[in-house]
């Protein structure tokens, strides 16, 4: 086993988990197109794993995201779930779902890769689409990051993320960052290619927050379990030393609660028991380190605190499908 300190302290150090998470997803953002629809209309965005193939990218986990510069328009999923999207809005789709865009007005429904040429292009691309009504105008974009099993952000998010900035007091950064990236994808203007994809990866953060924030005090989930008094606490000792050798008795003694009390609130808040989310987390570290470091296996295995590499070996086949050679293999050539 790794070597792991004596002594622990009292209370966890002051972690900032969510930048933490998300140094981990290594996102990145893109705008790939600025919309100018006019009444009716209506179009189709595939799925994360068609949209990455229509657009040549290397992740086919991507965030789809859209900005409405101006106008209005209905977003609508498979299964019948539909938001109104107003002018200032932003909405977000973690799990790369296929949806549909269309106006007020009743009219087929045109896929999007039959209405763009093929990539690449030389700067984003403009779409023009419907009939001769109402116009509106959106910014379509997406975020990538790594092909990861395990990610408590992206487990615990809603299919829909829909901001009305406008409508929240005190929301005047997040609907500056959403208009200062509608601008700058709608304006040719130098740095452009640069400024947008950093805007982007700010508004996630920043829906994010918003998301935090907004929560009430019955949901679950990962970000419900950060504002936990006793999740929370716990989590911040198992992310801020993830190869201590912990146990559920020892956690729960430096949290301050029962055992029973601790297991309890994590099966509530995240649907598992607080070591099996701990070695969830081990191996994501341990699949990074894989991806981007020439460690041999057994050293790895060590710092993911597993005794042997057949044993690491065996873990790391029964949640990433393959052997982490394999896997190593796959990502690096990929």
């Amino acid at each position: 086993m790794i070597e792991t300190p004596q002594v622990l302290p009292e209370t966890p150090a002051t972690t900032d988990l969510l930048s933490d998470l998300l140094g981990s997803m290594h996102l990145s953002g893109a705008v790939f197109l600025r919309a100018e629809f006019r009444e009716p209309w209506s179009i189709l965005t595939p799925d994360a794993c068609l949209l990455s193939r229509m657009l040549r990218l290397k992740s086919e986990r991507t965030i789809p995201f859209h900005i409405i510069a101006q106008g209005g328009c209905r977003l609508g999923m498979e299964d019948g779930e539909s938001v109104w999207l107003n002018e200032g809005d932003a909405v977000l789709l973690p799990y790369g779902d296929a949806h549909v865009l269309g106006g007020r007005e009743h009219t087929d429904t045109v896929p999007v890769g039959t209405l763009v040429p093929p990539p690449p292009w030389d700067d984003i691309h403009v779409l023009r689409h419907g009939g001769s009504g109402a116009s509106t105008r959106l910014v379509c974009g997406f975020l990538q990051c790594d092909e990861l099993i395990f990610h408590p952000i992206l487990r615990h998010l809603p299919r829909i993320i829909h901001v009305t900035p406008a409508a929240v007091p005190g929301d005047e950064w997040l609907a500056s960052t959403i208009r200062h990236t509608a601008h700058e994808a709608s304006h040719t203007r130098a740095g452009a290619r640069c400024m947008v994809p950093r805007l982007a990866e700010l508004m996630f953060v920043e829906i994010l927050r918003s998301h935090i924030q907004a929560l009430s005090s019955g949901e679950v989930g990962w970000f419900a379990a950060l504002k936990d008094p006793v999740v929370g606490v716990a989590l911040n000792y198992l992310h801020a030393a993830p190869l201590v050798p912990w146990d559920v008795d020892g956690l729960a003694r430096r949290v301050g609660v029962s055992r029973s009390v601790l297991a309890g609130r994590f099966r509530h808040f995240l649907g598992q028991p607080p070591m099996q989310y701990l070695t969830h987390w081990r191996l994501q570290l341990a699949a990074q380190t894989l991806k981007n470091s020439t460690l041999p296996m057994k050293r790895i295995a060590e710092q993911a605190g597993y005794e042997s590499e057949a044993a690491f070996s065996r873990s790391f086949r029964r949640h990433f499908g393959q052997p982490p050679a394999a896997w190593r293999k796959q990502q690096q050539s990929a």
